[in-house]
């Protein structure tokens, strides 16, 4: 079990699951309603109300944590404020600038917590309406499920993108699109060599550098996770880089190593010292 080294609700291991989650509906929310808002001149619409209350997850969230792209931020910024354009007259005219700010100020939020790496084709679904589907009951609900799985029989489990993936790769050769397409999935994956690791470098926009690593199965515990991984990188580097130590910026889960920092000289010293950690894995494993 995971060492809680934090007093915040939202940056325990599981609470920072939980948050995270958080923060996923509370996107998703926030496009549905701005999709909505798109074109329409009612005064009394949702968007504003889901988009503060995004900002507000967002000024407790890491930085770059938001499942939007900045793209897509800037997309709703100007669906937004088009829409306050053209309902501004139901506005007291001493509350149009003030709501116009703080609106601003929203937006600049949730742009400074959106994710640059984010893929969300919301190009393509922008216009897509999605309507919430309720069901008066358990049986009904079952009853639909079952009635969807004889229709398009599949076994979905971990494997759904595989099926789509198979769906898209049936369309693009002309297969026969009757017949059912069941997708069968390698249940179990194999293990990782001991003291084998991959760590990703990313570069952002704004200059700084990100090392992330999410297989953890070539490392020994306590390193075999996210946390445990940054405890045991903090470590060694306490004893050998602590100058480097306070230039690094680290924001790790359970299921993700990530640490960020200006300094390319600084994550090589964090790059040496994972593949210290796991050669150490490896010679256990060895000896």
């Amino acid at each position: 079990m995971a060492k809680i080294e934090s007093s915040e609700l939202h940056r325990t291991p599981g609470g920072s699951n939980g948050f995270r989650w958080q923060l996923q509906a509370a996107t998703q929310c926030a496009r549905q309603f701005i999709a909505e808002l798109n074109g329409s001149r009612k005064p009394d619409m949702a968007a504003s109300g889901a988009i503060h209350g995004l900002a507000l997850l967002a000024r407790e969230a890491s930085r770059r944590s938001l499942p939007v792209s900045e793209s897509e931020v800037d997309y709703w910024k100007e669906v937004f404020f088009k829409w306050f354009e053209s309902v501004k007259r139901y506005f007291p005219e001493p509350l149009r600038d003030e709501f116009k700010k703080k609106a601003e100020a929203d937006f600049a939020v949730i742009r400074e917590a959106a994710d640059i790496r984010s893929d969300t084709p919301w190009e393509q679904l922008r216009d897509r309406y999605e309507r919430p589907i309720r069901f008066q009951s358990r049986e009904k609900f079952d009853l639909a499920c079952d009635r969807a799985k004889a229709k398009y029989p599949v076994n979905l489990g971990i494997a759904l993108d595989k099926y789509l993936a198979a769906c898209v790769q049936r369309l693009l050769d002309e297969d026969d699109i009757e017949r059912p397409l069941v997708v069968k999935v390698k249940e179990t994956l194999p293990a990782d060599r001991p003291g084998s690791i991959a760590v990703r470098f990313i570069t952002f926009d704004d200059g700084v550098h990100s090392l992330i690593v999410t297989s953890f199965g070539g490392l020994q515990r306590p390193a075999n996770s996210g946390l445990g991984l940054q405890k045991a990188v903090q470590q060694l580097l306490r004893k050998t880089e602590q100058s480097t130590l306070e230039q690094l910026e680290f924001d790790s889960e359970s299921s993700m190593f990530s640490v960020r920092s200006k300094s390319l000289n600084c994550l090589a010293t964090v790059s040496q010292a994972v593949f210290s950690i796991a050669a150490s894995a490896k010679g256990k494993c060895d000896s």
